[in-house]
């Protein structure tokens, strides 16, 4: 892993602890659940997995731009997938977290990208272990956005 993989890698797991411990501390905030529209623990499990399969996605992402640098233009195609998968799972992260009333139709959405990026990571999946772990975390979110 080189320097500029290890700080993507780093910066996007400390923006995702950071999002897991909001939650955290949301879900112990009894003051600030009074003002939540939702009951807790609703979009819990999906929420959850949409933020594993952003840091997911990111790893992968970083590791599709680091090997494109190289000159392998093969995982051109799975960085942009990559990419779509963060967007629409922040968009899930946002939209489920104010208990919107576009909440189903963004994970339905989220679940569609989530699968299109797993076909594209799953090409690649026998030789970058990023891949593979990146395809994994879609086939779970997919399923989780399914139940919502």
């Amino acid at each position: 892993m080189n320097r500029k993989s290890f700080i993507a890698n780093t910066a996007a797991s400390i923006a995702t602890l950071s999002a897991i411990g909001t939650l955290v501390a949301q879900e112990h905030n009894h003051e600030a659940m009074k003002d939540m529209k939702t009951e807790p623990g609703k979009y819990s499990k999906a929420l959850m997995s949409a933020l594993h399969c952003k840091l997911a996605a990111q790893v992968c992402l970083s590791h599709c731009i680091t090997e494109m640098g190289k000159g392998d233009k093969t995982l051109a195609a799975c960085a942009n997938s990559t990419r779509e998968v963060l967007a629409a799972c922040e968009a899930f992260i946002q939209i489920a977290s104010q208990d919107s009333a576009f909440t189903k139709k963004t994970a339905a959405l989220c679940e569609e990208i989530c699968k299109a990026c797993a076909v594209e990571c799953k090409k690649h999946s026998t030789h970058h272990k990023v891949c593979k772990d990146c395809m994994d975390s879609c086939l779970s979110c997919a399923k989780e956005m399914a139940k919502v």
